[in-house]
């Protein structure tokens, strides 16, 4: 039975099973958490990996072997998955391979801002950036079709924005979906050296895809009534942000962000004076739209980002966009940091409460000033709110490492990491600190639920988790009760472990519940 639509993210999890995908791989974090929950519950094949890394290999497996496959993991897993993404570009695929990449301007539930787009060009990859419900679901199906065509990964950028955009009222007229999809051609890698394999690419693939680009029917033109006195600016945009600019203002909706349809863009870009390039989160495309105009003498003024018109960071509001097209003509004085910074409300609800004894006792226990090595997840809260015992916080499963080399100080590294960071990337550390024989106290949080990023846990039961620990071969592992612990024994067993030189794991469970905090 097909979904009924209300918003873009119904009309790609429609799109999606239109086109016969087989596998949806990934890894839960806003704002694909939602995404992947539909996708199971519309009958779709969905794995949520530890990590995006082995999320993506295993949508490269499926796509080897005929069968179209998503990877959708938010922006800093692109991060992750980034090593194998950019070998796929030119040692080929096989069925349509599509990596969603769920980006979160303004930063309100990530450890940073970040632009997936980046990755397009680093990898030589095309990166789709619709706009609305039914671009949405037509980049999708595109993007799986082009994918085929070429034998190569492609990119969707989307944010909460646009997912959670509500359909028009006309609906989403459901894209045609792709032919039979094909097999990997393991001609085209291994009969040629790595060498020949990129030149391949630039040669043959990227002349196909430039032509695609400019022929999609993604991009959007509209313009006022001839002789508008507006007609003398417009607007580039791509993303949500394109429902941003008023009516009546020549817009270039663009359905890829990388590469551009330069063509459609300079016949746009002649007949203005000035042109306001409105995206998310980077100015990718207005550093395009930049060189392109040098590249060709025009005299359009391109204004954005960078030029102060838009704020810097954050993401974009309508008012952002008004003032910026009131002032299109100004010469730019400097970049406009005009961005409302605010703690998000969803923090209140999180389960990750229950540990508020165990980091007062780490408080307390430890010398004054002695750093902790946080991890990002429910630690870094403690870095914001009392106690403040968490020093750093650098990326999912750091925490390990980062104590160690901590430990070089000449006292024991300390590193808090949550159970889902530990399977994500604490294992490696872990062995790691064992190898090279650090002195680090590591305390893993096990509350049996993924809390600062809803969904199932990657894998249940205290037992396995244990498991893992113990095949790490520290010098120490412990198990600790925060719940009937008291105050006073959490400080005296984390003190005798802190003066106890070696590896020692302690693995710290509580009853999750709101976090709750006051500032």
């Amino acid at each position: 039975m097909a979904e009924r639509i209300e918003t873009g993210e119904a009309a790609l999890v429609e799109a999606l099973k239109r086109a016969g995908v087989a596998l949806v791989a990934g890894v839960y974090g806003d704002p694909v958490t939602s995404l992947l929950d539909r996708c199971a519950a519309q009958g779709l094949n969905v794995e949520i990996s530890v990590e995006e890394k082995t999320a993506f290999a295993q949508a490269l497996g499926a796509s080897c072997v005929g069968r179209r496959a998503v990877v959708a993991v938010k922006q800093v897993g692109m991060n992750v998955l980034a090593d194998p993404l950019v070998t796929a570009a030119t040692h080929g695929i096989g069925a349509g391979l599509l990596v969603i990449c769920g980006d979160d301007p303004g930063a309100a539930k990530s450890q940073n801002e970040q632009d997936s787009r980046w990755y397009a060009k680093l990898a030589e990859l095309p990166v789709l950036t619709p706009y609305d419900p039914p671009s949405l679901a037509g980049a999708a199906v595109e993007g799986l079709r082009l994918s085929e065509e070429l034998g190569i990964p492609v990119l969707l950028q989307i944010t909460g924005r646009l997912t959670q955009m509500p359909a028009p009222p006309e609906g989403v007229r459901p894209p045609e979906a792709p032919g039979p999809a094909p097999r990997f051609d393991r001609a085209r890698a291994w009969g040629r050296f790595i060498l020949e394999r990129h030149k391949f690419h630039l040669q043959t693939i990227w002349p196909r895809l430039q032509e695609h680009v400019e022929a999609s029917p993604l991009n959007r033109l509209h313009r006022p009534d001839a002789g508008s006195a507006e007609g003398r600016e417009g607007v580039i945009a791509c993303g949500v942000v394109a429902s941003l600019v008023p009516e009546g203002v020549p817009l270039f909706k663009l359905g890829y962000a990388h590469p551009l349809p330069e063509r459609a863009l300079l016949s746009f870009l002649r007949g203005l004076e000035a042109v306001l390039v409105a995206e998310e989160v980077a100015p990718f495309v207005e550093e395009g739209v930049r060189a392109l105009v040098g590249a060709h003498g025009l005299r359009v003024k391109v204004r954005g980002r960078l030029t102060g018109h838009l704020p810097r960071v954050g993401p974009l509001e309508a008012r952002h966009v008004e003032r910026a097209l009131r002032t299109l003509r100004d010469e730019p004085e400097g970049e406009n940091f005009d961005v409302q910074v605010q703690l998000s409300d969803s923090l209140q609800r999180v389960p990750c409460g229950g540990f508020e004894k165990l980091y007062q006792a780490l408080k307390e226990a430890l010398p004054e000033g002695h750093p902790v090595a946080g991890d990002v997840g429910c630690s870094i809260l403690y870095g914001y709110f009392p106690p403040q015992v968490v020093t750093t916080a650098y990326a999912l499963g750091t925490s390990i490492a980062t104590a160690a080399g901590m430990s070089l100080q000449g006292r024991k590294g300390v590193a808090v990491i949550g159970d889902v960071g530990f399977l994500h990337s604490g294992i490696p550390a872990l062995l790691d600190a064992v190898e090279f024989g650090h002195d680090v106290l590591v305390i893993v949080l096990y509350n049996r639920v993924s809390a600062m990023t809803p969904g199932e846990q990657p894998i249940r039961g205290l037992d396995k988790l244990r498991a893992l620990v113990d095949a790490c071969g520290p010098d120490a592992v412990d198990e600790v009760d925060v719940d009937a612990a008291t105050p006073e024994e959490l400080k005296a067993f984390i003190e005798r472990r802190f003066e106890e030189r070696g590896v020692h794991v302690v693995i710290a469970r509580a009853t999750p519940r709101p976090f709750g905090f006051s500032q």
